[in-house]
């Protein structure tokens, strides 16, 4: 068993930003992860025909979890690609994230055990975002959500964020939450998702409850655009690839944007 794999789930609208990930990944992967992409089984041929056969394994979500769809199903079948058996640990990725510089397994890695955990405040996100025009107070959002779970488990204390992706994952994690949370309350990972929040946020809170394994945090790996601002902003400042290697291994962002190097 791999004691770590790169992991996409994907599908059809985002086959070409699939197809910049895995660039990316051939072109930096130094320690050649294996990089796992799942998509309905609709979208096979479809993926295979852009993609090509070789540097990655094509799986179908319905291998994964057979029964869901849409947003929701997205968030349920990345959480759930542990149940597969391929790996001890997993780096879960968006189709529109690419690598920029080298990495190797010493980056998600602490050490031969233990996956290092994306877990942190995100407060010079929030600060940036507070003096945005924006219509809504995206802190107070970030806090509803997460202060939900942390009820839930009875936590007190610092409000963590534990993205945005790519983020790893333990799948001992993983099936910890299920064995001891999910199914004793007879319960489905769908209703976690809909009543109380982000995958992100039900593993690092299981987690910080359970200590299934040892919690060493990092901060974000990739620079990411969340909002039209915070690009805008990074342009006219001419933050660039160069000056953002130097803090993360990649970039994710919107498919409405297209970064210029």
């Amino acid at each position: 068993m791999n004691k770590l794999v790169l992991y996409c789930k994907s599908y059809d609208k985002d086959v070409h930003r699939a197809k910049i990930l895995l660039d990316s990944i051939i072109t930096h992967n130094t320690d050649n992860i294996p990089f796992y992409i799942s998509v309905p089984e609709k979208d096979i041929d479809l993926f295979k025909s852009v993609l090509g056969l070789e540097h990655y394994t094509l799986l179908t979500d319905e291998s994964i979890d057979s029964e869901n769809g849409g947003w929701v199903g997205q968030q349920i079948v990345k959480s759930q690609f542990w149940k597969l058996g391929l790996c001890e640990n997993y780096v879960c990725i968006d189709s529109d994230c690419f690598f920029i510089k080298p990495f190797q397994l010493t980056d998600f890695m602490f050490d031969d055990t233990t996956p290092y955990t994306v877990c942190h405040e995100y407060k010079s996100f929030f600060e940036f975002l507070d003096k945005q025009p924006l219509n809504f107070d995206p802190y107070q959002s970030f806090l509803q959500e997460r202060l939900q779970i942390m009820e839930l488990f009875g936590r007190t204390g610092v409000v963590y964020d534990f993205g945005p992706g790519p983020t790893i994952w333990s799948c001992a994690v993983w099936e910890d939450l299920f064995t001891k949370y999910v199914y004793p309350n007879n319960l489905t990972f769908a209703d976690l998702i809909n009543t109380n929040g982000s995958e992100f946020t039900w593993y690092g809170e299981w987690l910080l409850q359970s200590q299934t394994i040892r919690l060493i945090p990092k901060g974000p790996l990739f620079k990411n655009y969340h909002y039209p601002h915070q690009y805008e902003y990074d342009k006219h400042y001419q933050y660039n690839l160069d000056k953002i290697a130097k803090l993360y291994l990649g970039i994710g962002m919107q498919s409405i944007y297209e970064f210029n190097t």
